[in-house]
């Protein structure tokens, strides 16, 4: 049965985890009475590691039929971290690839002429990071006071009271990128736009295709399209999550527990997995080895999603920081906008007790997700962490 897919999304061959793996492919595009047909041919020992390859069409109405030939999931257990393993790590060595020599790495960029005229600031979001003042800083900017700068976001939370996941995280996703590429549109010669993303709106692992298209329109109207984005320790990020378990009817007994698998989803996200995957335990995919895949669908390994991470962080985000003060001065410096202090929000003003069993588990659960190492090449490469070793 062809898969049919009515949502607008651009034309990308997804493939598993990595846009830049090769596949030999022959692609045809026809015509058909509902719409387009899609028809892919690939090399079947392409796929010996599991991967699978869909394309998806974007077009402004219709509805689409994409058909996927020759293609081969692997029958091993997807919750054994030997999964994809053993050639799939070759494979990442021989590409040696190293986030902080990244080619296209924004943050490279000269930018001797600032501010600029006009553009667009957009904010991922990741829940405990900050993320709260800096949107409550964002949202005074909407004010007259502060200019009216027009303001988009479009989010839901990602599990309810009840401990169940949104139920439909694509609508989300869909209502999300049509008002964002609206909000990208027509901007005036000196005017700033701003734009949040939260829980639930945006899959960055397989969305570049948003991002290369919202900056893509805004650079056509000679503004600047800034995506920037707060980090945090992880294991201070983790057990400041804490504070939210009763909330989602969960224990402090089984709220990390979903660490201990590569795969499964829990009602939170680490800094890591909420950056690639967001939090989005229903989130439905054909390419998916099982469905539904919110977190790590295709069981990478950490070394991968840590690569993978700091990949897309060089691409497209013009500014990553840790600390308030340099988020605050970097958009102020590069918009123009008015200097006004970012105040705190969500502040939790209860006490979160855990023993030193507690925390020892946890520090281990995030060494082995990949979030330690992600976290320290982060400050490493956008907080000069450990720099006097360079010298």
């Amino acid at each position: 049965m062809p898969h049919i897919i009515s949502s607008p999304v651009a034309l990308f061959s997804r493939l598993a985890h990595y846009s830049r793996n090769e596949l030999s492919l022959s692609l045809h595009i026809r015509e058909a009475a509902f719409g387009v047909v899609v028809e892919v041919e690939v090399d079947r020992e392409e796929f010996e590691y599991g991967i699978i390859l869909s394309i998806l069409v974007w077009r402004q109405v219709g509805s689409f039929e994409c058909v996927v030939k020759h293609s081969l999931v692997s029958v091993q257990d997807i919750d054994n971290p030997v999964y994809y393993a053993e050639r799939r790590n070759q494979q990442l060595k021989k590409l040696a690839f190293d986030g902080t020599k990244a080619t296209n790495d924004r943050s490279t960029i000269p930018r001797p002429h600032t501010p600029y005229k006009c553009g667009v600031v957009w904010f991922y979001h990741i829940p405990c990071t900050g993320g709260s003042s800096i949107n409550r800083w964002f949202r005074k900017f909407n004010s007259p006071q502060y200019g009216n700068v027009s303001y988009y976001q479009n989010w839901a939370l990602e599990t309810l009271k009840d401990g169940t996941f949104c139920k439909n995280p694509q609508r989300v996703e869909d209502k999300f990128a049509e008002g964002m590429l609206k909000h990208v549109q027509n901007l005036a010669p000196t005017e700033w736009r701003i734009a949040h993303s939260h829980l639930v709106d945006f899959y960055l692992n397989e969305s570049e295709d948003l991002l290369n298209l919202w900056r893509s329109e805004v650079e056509a109207q000679n503004c600047e399209f800034i995506s920037s984005i707060m980090i945090r320790d992880p294991l201070n990020h983790a057990l400041s999550l804490h504070k939210i378990i009763k909330s989602k009817n969960s224990t402090q007994e089984e709220w990390a527990k979903h660490l201990e698998s590569p795969t499964k989803q829990g009602l939170w996200a680490t800094v890591l997995d909420f950056f690639l995957y967001n939090n989005q335990g229903n989130r439905q995919r054909p390419n998916y080895p099982r469905n539904p895949g919110g977190r790590n669908p295709f069981n990478v390994s950490k070394e991968e999603k840590v690569a993978r991470a700091m990949e897309l962080l060089a691409r497209h985000f013009d500014i990553v920081t840790m600390t308030h003060d340099v988020f605050r001065e970097t958009i102020i410096n590069w918009t123009g906008l008015e200097d006004i202090p970012i105040p705190r929000s969500n502040v939790f003003k209860g006490k979160l007790t855990f023993s030193k069993r507690e925390v020892e588990k946890l520090q281990k659960g995030l060494k082995a997700n990949g979030d330690t190492d992600f976290v320290d090449a982060v400050k490493r490469k956008y907080d000069g962490y450990l720099s006097y070793l360079d010298s």
